[in-house]
């Protein structure tokens, strides 16, 4: 096989490539300073102090991978380091452990793992085998198949991740290191891209050609070509299923939920999009998931297809739900907290949290405190009267009572005028109605009452967006990017809310 030098010419060994009109000189400030990194490094500072002692997913996942990656023949030093620059790398650029999308760290990590278990079960029975130079291509193709901090979205864009993968010295230090052609490990990242079909296949697959041409690989050389496109393939199949295969019901609804986040998707149309996903990989790559699971461990194909029945029975009971709905009435109550509230609601509202949780996490123990806390605000959605079944809810209190976001400053806390609204969750089959619209006016209503002058929270900035196309006075004080969670304001002094919390009064009250 041909392997050309990584470097095209002496001159771009220490300076940028341009890829796709993209240099240094156009990057946003945030991914050229210093100051951005070490900031993340600050703010993520609890979590490697965790990480270090091996208490976190991400340090099991990187544990077994050493392990597994050592028993395929990769050499131990060269794992060790490059995952411990991966991780920082991520870190730094924000796509650590407090990234909210999807492809942030956890699933890279996740993607290596379930492709190095998917080798190797196919390494113990079959006369296909997948060699071990191939193994560190796919090692390395998974590892960063979403390198990408300058993504405008949470869904990578494969050029981009070329760009960073090609201009990050150390990572190719390790690719030359490990004896690797870069061009080669680009077709493997390439071929992730999803869906792979119309405009997205055409595209790839000229780009594959052009790094087979840039690798050495000749046109006639079909054998080495489908090869490494198959290998892609191979890539693309495991790198999607991983997740979902690693972790059981409640990994699974949160990936799912991460993913719905990052692609603007309303909360009504996850189960729905989810089963929609499961069947293009079952059906439209069914050869390859075949292949796939019939070599992974029993545990890790029982994991996956029960996430996958999960899903449809979600599906299914939402589907069932839309008759028995017709002619059911709403009822939003402003619940009494403190030593006051029924422990039956609070477990009520714990299993809701559970399964539809809002989108910045609690635990028990925190969710327990400030639903006893008397100044906390609590509204809830109740079928066909006040004491109905529970099936949503918002929740919120001062200002005080909340750890923000890393990143997030709010200098009107500690002045008692602000209500911070955790979220509004409802019960799945039960969105996509007036319910979750009405449930957040209320809260707005409960907050006037209590003489505050704003209500903050985290929403997705497409979300915030449409609220100030219906003329909303609402600011965004924090921005995220790529993953879009951002920190705003509702400045309930602005005539327009006492207007919307009058007009909504008949029908919520």
């Amino acid at each position: 096989m041909v392997r050309s030098s990584i470097f095209k010419s002496d001159n771009d060994k220490d300076d940028l490539n341009i890829i796709n009109g993209v240099s240094a000189a156009n990057l946003p400030a945030r991914f050229t300073s210093i100051g951005f990194e070490f900031y993340n490094r600050i703010k993520l500072f609890p979590w490697w102090l965790q990480y270090h002692k091996g208490h976190t997913t991400e340090s099991t996942l990187k544990n077994n991978i050493i392990d597994l990656g050592r028993s395929l023949g990769l050499e131990d030093k060269w794992i060790k380091n490059i995952l411990r620059h991966t991780i920082s790398e991520f870190s730094k650029k924000g796509l650590g452990t407090n990234y909210y999308g999807y492809h942030n760290i956890q699933h890279e990590l996740e993607s290596v793992y379930f492709t190095l278990l998917s080798i190797s079960g196919i390494n113990t029975v079959e006369d296909f085998k997948i060699s071990q130079e191939e193994t560190t291509y796919l090692f390395v193709a998974a590892l960063f198949h979403d390198y990408d901090p300058l993504k405008e979205f949470d869904k990578p864009n494969e050029d981009s991740v070329e760009f960073f993968i090609r201009n990050d010295l150390k990572i190719r230090e390790f690719i030359t290191n490990a004896n690797l052609d870069i061009d080669l490990v680009m077709i493997l990242i390439h071929r992730t891209a999803y869906p792979f079909k119309g405009e997205t296949e055409q595209y790839a697959t000229t780009k594959i050609n052009e790094l087979f041409n840039e690798a050495g690989i000749s046109q006639h050389d079909l054998e080495t070509r489908e090869r490494f496109t198959y290998l892609g393939w191979f890539l693309s199949v495991s790198e999607r299923i991983a997740g979902y295969a690693l972790g059981n019901y409640e990994h699974a609804r949160d990936i799912a939920r991460r993913n719905a986040h990052a692609l603007g998707w309303h909360p009504s149309v996850i189960n729905k999009n989810s089963v929609k996903y499961f069947d293009y990989l079952m059906i439209e790559e069914k050869e390859m998931f075949d292949f796939i699971m019939l070599h992974i461990p029993s545990e890790f194909r029982k994991n996956f297809y029960d996430n996958v029945a999960y899903f449809k029975e979600s599906w299914n009971k939402e589907l069932g739900l839309k008759d028995s709905k017709k002619g059911t009435k709403l009822f939003f109550v402003t619940e009494e907290l403190g030593s006051q509230i029924n422990e039956n609601t609070v477990n009520v509202l714990l299993d809701i949290n559970s399964r539809v949780s809002t989108l910045m996490q609690q635990s028990e123990d925190y969710f327990r405190k400030t639903i006893s806390d008397e100044s906390s605000i609590l509204i809830t959605l109740r079928m066909n009267h006040s004491n109905g079944n529970i099936i949503g809810y918002a929740k919120g209190g001062p200002l005080e009572n909340y750890e923000l976001r890393p990143g997030t400053v709010d200098i009107n806390k500690g002045l008692i005028n602000t209500a911070y609204l955790e979220g509004v969750s409802i019960l799945e089959g039960y969105w996509g109605g007036t319910g979750g619209h009405y449930l957040r006016i209320k809260f707005l209503s409960e907050a006037i009452k209590n003489q505050y002058s704003y209500v903050t929270g985290y929403a997705h900035r497409d979300v915030i967006m449409q609220r100030k196309k219906k003329s909303e006075i609402i600011e965004i004080i924090q921005k995220y990017d790529p993953d879009k969670l951002d920190y705003y304001r509702i400045d309930l002094n602005n005539s327009i809310y006492q207007r919307i919390v009058t007009d909504a009064y008949d029908i919520i009250c």
